[in-house]
């Protein structure tokens, strides 16, 4: 799908930013997890897309960070599935020296068909396996 907004990703599944300058996960009207994930962060493991991040990594976003942390757990506790928007830097080693994010030119875009459910989250490190979406999900 063509380039949106980062809230146009979001309204597509249903879920509204709470703060567009900061938040990048909400909860969508159906229950799931919609969540902004690095484009650069993804790899291929067996059949799965899996998303690998470490939370304090990010700097100058706590509110953001925090909601996140909020909304992992959440997720984690009542079972969520996770949806996608993508976000992809036009400087990815500025996002990975932790620098702010905010700053870094980046496009959005989503992946209706994929689905994901979270596999490890610590506080700290974050881990998201996607695969392509079942009929009903």
């Amino acid at each position: 799908m063509s380039d949106l907004s980062l809230s146009e990703a979001f309204a597509h599944y249903g879920a509204k930013l709470v703060n567009r300058q900061w938040a990048v996960s909400s909860i969508a009207e159906d229950g799931a997890l919609v969540i902004s994930c690095w484009a650069h962060l993804f790899r291929k493991v067996d059949t799965v897309l899996r998303y690998e991040d470490k939370l304090s990594r990010w700097q100058g976003n706590a509110a953001g960070n925090n909601l996140f942390k909020q909304h992992i757990v959440d997720a984690i506790n009542n079972d969520r599935l996770v949806r996608l928007v993508i976000a992809t830097a036009e400087d990815p080693d500025t996002i990975d020296s932790g620098n702010e994010a905010s700053t870094v030119k980046k496009t959005f875009h989503i992946k209706p068909n994929m689905v994901g459910r979270i596999k490890l989250f610590d506080g700290d490190k974050l881990i998201i396996d996607f695969q392509r979406k079942v009929p009903g999900q």
